[in-house]
């Protein structure tokens, strides 16, 4: 990654999440945070790719006497929103009530300190104190005092946070340990994957759910063997610098025709005019992953095209004369066998380069741009 997307932090929002530590160490083995039913009005408009500061409390809202309060962390919201109907934190399982029922799902935690490998310890329950006592110990020893950042929100269980309050977290020169992973909890409630316009390929990086596309970020990372420190979202492929070269030119081409530009949570791009529509799927390809990237791809359009594109012309209650979908890898594919199949299931293969695209094998609808 070579090129800077530090600004695809302006299309983030940055939320405080607030807890005792116990409840912390519960989101660290199970990846996922919990808020009240009656913020369920707030609960939908936190999004995929979202990042959220960890602010462990105290003693005074924690059952364990050696909590302390401080920022003890950074996460970004991951995939697939939840409500459970049991008890999972330890004050839920001590008082048998599900308090915290709205899950937030998570798929990286930058912790201040480091945790052992949450896989050789249980999460906390009122039946093993000793264990959860020594663990908070460690969770809060690299703590940043709420002091140290400037203007930072200390009121209700979470609030939004200003991106100069942010900054002074995200760039603050600590070690960081990553632990990574999906929640798997609770029933999944749908929630809406919207298109928004994009007219710079930094902007699709708005719900790219992983924080690894920041340098300042990366190189802070302390790898341990049971930090999935792989990707493990395609999304995260949009922070490359091949994909985002791609996608700047299909942006760039598109737009100057006078299409719409359009990106989510999971489609690369989505061009319209109205009448004539063409969805993209970008990867990254050598000679040989081309089959397996692009049979990743092939079932990404076919998913793409029937959930969000389905779902965008019956909202805006559209219909095109001609739609299109195009597999875009990073290099011209020697594969002709391969590319004759993609064609055959009524799918386009282009490469983009000098801000041109050039169809290969059947041109299936860039002559008609």
């Amino acid at each position: 990654m070579n090129a800077d997307f530090t600004p695809a932090l302006d299309t983030k929002q940055f939320f405080r999440f607030t807890g005792p530590p116990e409840h912390w160490l519960t989101a660290v083995k199970y990846m996922t945070w919990g808020l009240e039913e009656s913020h369920r009005e707030r609960w939908k408009k936190i999004q995929t790719g979202d990042i959220f500061f960890i602010h462990s409390t105290g003693p005074q809202a924690s059952a364990f006497p050696n909590a302390t309060s401080g920022i003890i962390g950074i996460g970004v919201v991951g995939f697939h929103f939840s409500k459970k109907n049991n008890n999972l934190w330890h004050y839920e399982i001590k008082n048998n009530e599900n308090r915290w029922p709205l899950l937030i799902p998570l798929t990286e935690i930058y912790l201040f300190s480091e945790l052992p490998d949450p896989a050789i310890w249980e999460s906390p329950t009122p039946s093993n104190d000793t264990q959860t006592s020594r663990l908070v110990d460690q969770l809060v020893s690299g703590r940043v005092p709420i002091s140290e950042v400037r203007g930072f929100p200390q009121m209700g269980s979470f609030s939004s946070v200003s991106r100069e309050v942010a900054e002074q977290i995200l760039f603050k020169k600590r070690p960081l340990y990553l632990y990574s992973g999906h929640s798997t909890r609770g029933t999944v409630e749908e929630k809406p994957s919207d298109f928004f316009e994009v007219k710079n390929a930094t902007e699709t990086l708005r719900h790219a759910a992983s924080l690894r596309f920041l340098e300042e970020v990366n190189k802070r990372i302390i790898t341990k063997p049971y930090s999935l420190v792989k990707r493990d979202n395609d999304i995260l492929a949009r922070a490359e610098s091949t994909h985002y070269s791609i996608v700047q030119q299909l942006i760039d081409v598109f737009r100057a025709k006078g299409y719409n530009t359009l990106s989510n949570e999971f489609v690369d791009l989505f061009a319209h005019n109205g009448k004539r529509s063409f969805l993209f799927e970008v990867k990254s390809t050598e000679s040989k992953n081309f089959r397996s990237q692009a049979r990743k791809g092939i079932v990404q359009l076919f998913e793409y095209n029937y959930f969000d594109i389905r779902k965008f012309k019956d909202e805006k209650n559209i219909e095109f004369k001609d739609e299109y979908r195009i597999l875009v890898p990073s290099r011209e594919p020697g594969d002709k066998g391969y590319v004759n199949f993609i064609n055959s299931l009524e799918l386009g293969v282009a490469v983009v380069s000098d801000g041109k695209v050039k169809p290969v094998g059947q041109d299936l609808g860039f002559s008609k741009l």
